[in-house]
């Protein structure tokens, strides 16, 4: 049987480059890294000096999640009605559909909510099947949900559940940077750096309600971890900041005091959570240079394969 070689390229090295950044927010301890209000505050203040395209989700059931935070009550209570996220919205929706082999960035479009004139798009969750339901048809798709996401935004930006959740054993590892939310007690650090230091090269540091007059600032967690400063951020405790919370206006809390603030309090807190968010951003331009770095040199390397001629 006559043969030629063929030019195949490396595959699996292109297709790695051609990915999107996922970023995973994360932490090891439950209900005290804030892991959901700080990827809101970055996702916010990162589309509002004009970064690209994000899109955000959760791979768990929350009771306080991204919606609450994001969305009206009156908007939520329309998109609650009976049916409304299954048929219409939300990630659920868009489970079912990738299930069912459906995949374009029209159905992203229809499973998602624009926000921050179309910069943000939300999947928000309808709680239509139970918590172990939900995990299990996430894990299901997973893969097929991220390649459709990553055709879809430039960024995207996932709340991960602490522990007991499949998808995230899997996407801690998947993860092109992770970024772990902890507070100031050190017994939440011990713990990442006995339990996951594995994880440590890829992560960045977020300190949820943060405050500079406790004992263990990010001077001394930067010493007593060795931290880099371009690895450990801030989101300050403020209460303004809470306030929107509870009533679903976290973006425009940010929009509003974003230039400007009468509050010093608030200018404190935009001040650090834009640092925060160049901090991210600039490990974020890191790793896909190292990427392209990668495709570079493996490109010198060209792969053949064999043709059949008969």
């Amino acid at each position: 049987m006559l043969t030629k070689l063929v030019y195949m390229g490396n595959t699996e090295m292109w297709k790695e480059w051609r990915k999107r950044l996922k970023i995973v927010f994360w932490s090891n301890i439950r209900k005290k890294g804030g892991v959901t209000t700080n990827l809101a505050c970055m996702a916010g203040v990162s589309a509002i000096s004009g970064m690209r395209r994000l899109v955000l989700l959760e791979n768990h059931y929350n009771m306080n999640n991204l919606s609450n935070m994001l969305l009206s009550q009156e908007k939520l209570s329309l998109l609650r009605e009976q049916g409304q996220y299954y048929n219409k919205y939300g990630i659920e929706y868009l489970l079912k559909r990738l299930y069912n082999g459906e995949v374009s960035d029209a159905l992203i479009h229809k499973a998602s909510l624009p926000l921050l004139y179309s910069s943000i798009y939300y999947l928000p969750q309808s709680y239509v099947v139970n918590k172990e339901v939900f995990d299990y048809e996430f894990e299901l798709v997973r893969g097929k949900l991220f390649e459709c996401l990553e055709d879809f935004s430039e960024w995207i930006f996932v709340d991960a559940q602490s522990t007991g959740n499949a998808s995230t054993v899997a996407m801690l590892q998947e993860a092109d940077l992770l970024v772990v939310n902890l507070n100031q007690n050190p017994e939440s650090w011990d713990s990442f750096f006995e339990n996951y230091e594995s994880l440590n090269e890829k992560a960045v540091f977020l300190i949820g309600q943060y405050q500079q007059d406790v004992a263990m600032n990010m001077i001394q967690l930067r010493r007593k971890y060795h931290i880099d400063s371009n690895r450990i951020g801030a989101v300050p405790l403020n209460m303004d900041l809470d306030l929107a919370i509870q009533e679903g206006r976290l973006l425009q809390f940010l929009n509003h005091n974003f230039w400007y603030s009468s509050r010093s309090e608030n200018t404190y807190f935009i001040k650090e959570i834009k640092r925060s968010a160049g901090m991210i951003r600039e490990n974020m331009i890191r790793i896909q240079r190292e990427k392209d770095r990668r495709v570079s040199i493996n490109s010198r390397f060209p792969v053949f394969g064999r043709e059949s001629l008969n």
